[in-house]
């Protein structure tokens, strides 16, 4: 079987980036947050809302260290909420190298 981050196209390394999020939540509301990665990868995130998302909901997501957006989907979610928020991985749709901007971007597969 291969390793998850064969499947991730990079490892998931430790990250505390600053993000807005944009969309609307399960309820077709609009949905605007601002939270916390907690792992990143070249194509997505893990990250935690308050806001109850579903499966395959697009997102734009912005870097507020840098200013760049980019759309992205809800590719899992948490079956619960912890400390009062959900869990989400994300992928970015169309990822962009500069996106995290880290200063020590997770290495190539």
């Amino acid at each position: 079987m291969p390793d998850q981050s064969d499947l991730r196209g990079s490892p998931r390394v430790p990250a505390k980036i600053p993000l807005r999020v944009e969309g609307r939540d399960r309820n077709h509301q609009p949905l605007l947050e601002e939270t916390n990665t907690l792992l990143i990868n070249r194509a997505g995130a893990l990250i935690a809302l308050s806001a109850e998302l579903q499966l395959n909901d697009r997102l734009k997501l912005t870097n507020l260290n840098s200013g760049v957006s980019s759309q992205c989907r809800i590719a899992w979610r948490s079956v619960a909420k912890l400390n009062g928020r959900w869990s989400y991985g994300i992928a970015l749709l169309d990822p962009v190298e500069t996106f995290w901007q880290t200063g020590a971007e997770p290495p190539a597969a």
